[in-house]
């Protein structure tokens, strides 16, 4: 297995590789060309963070097809979620007290993209693929009914993904067939499988390649299993793909999180997700 992370090591965030049971500090590009430094640590004790910093995330919109075959016929949708302070394994995601309607969650298999695409084929597409990550797509479900998801979903924290990039993960095993699922408390309340994806991946790709051209580093959640789930205050959050990861989080009242600062953590769920790295190993 290839997995690529970040974490914080001696309180400096720094690329890496998953290795066995170790993290192995990286010098160069994760993206691109990059070494081992020589210097590793435990997994348990790497307090792992989103995996990337400073990129962008595209959803997709009805990625999943319906019973019956309804909405068969609709073409891709997708759009942009402009999202500040993303957090990775373990972090604490406030609720705004602002909001007057649910908050739900949305456990996902997201792609991330490794070279440039624009208008590219989906061949084009499935070369770029760098790696494949879960994702939690939180969203405020009050703008919905008003056509805003993009205002739902972009409220500051409300994304989360990780634990790492799994790199060596093939698109057809993921059109094979990957569950999906997220519990809330200990009790499942998604499941769902990536063979029942609308699109393959790299044609969600192509056609978001020929609107916007994608850059490496951006993440493309490829959408969640219904329904979402709705959490509050005080919950515990599972996302997890099969053979992916599991992605933990905890959500908080929006005052125990100072204004203006990345979302905190609690380090008790980071071991539950390195021993939870895989099923197939």
């Amino acid at each position: 297995m290839q997995l690529v992370a970040r974490a914080l090591i001696d309180g400096t965030p720094c690329p890496g590789e998953i290795a066995g049971d170790r993290f192995h500090v990286i010098d160069g590009d994760i993206l691109g060309e990059h070494q081992r430094r020589g210097h590793s640590v435990p997994a348990l004790e790497a307090v792992l963070l989103a995996p990337l910093a400073g990129v962008r995330f595209i959803n997709v919109m009805g990625g999943f097809k319906m019973p019956g075959g309804l909405g068969a016929d609709l073409p891709p949708m997708w759009l942009p979620k402009a999202n500040n302070y993303p957090s990775g394994d373990g972090a604490e995601i406030p609720i705004p007290a602002i909001l007057t309607g649910p908050v739900v969650i949305e456990s996902e298999l997201a792609v991330v993209v490794g070279q440039p695409l624009r208008k590219a084929s989906a061949d084009e597409a499935r070369r770029a693929i760098f790696g494949w990550t879960v994702f939690n797509d939180i969203t405020a479900q009050e703008y919905g009914p008003m056509g805003f998801w993009a205002v739902g979903k972009s409220i500051d924290g409300f994304a989360s993904w990780g634990p790492w990039i799994r790199r060596d993960l093939t698109e057809e095993r993921v059109l094979d067939g990957l569950a999906i699922s997220s519990t809330v408390n200990g009790i499942q309340v998604q499941s769902g499988n990536t063979k029942l994806f609308k699109f393959p991946p790299s044609e969600m790709l192509s056609h978001i390649s020929h609107r916007i051209t994608l850059f490496p580093g951006d993440v493309v959640a490829l959408g969640t299993p219904p329904p979402p789930a709705e959490v509050t205050a005080g919950d515990h959050t599972v996302c997890s793909v099969e053979e992916v990861g599991a992605l933990n989080n905890h959500f908080v009242e929006d005052s125990v999180v100072s204004h203006g600062q990345a979302p905190t953590r609690s380090s008790s769920s980071l071991a539950r997700s390195t021993d939870r790295r895989t099923d197939d190993r």
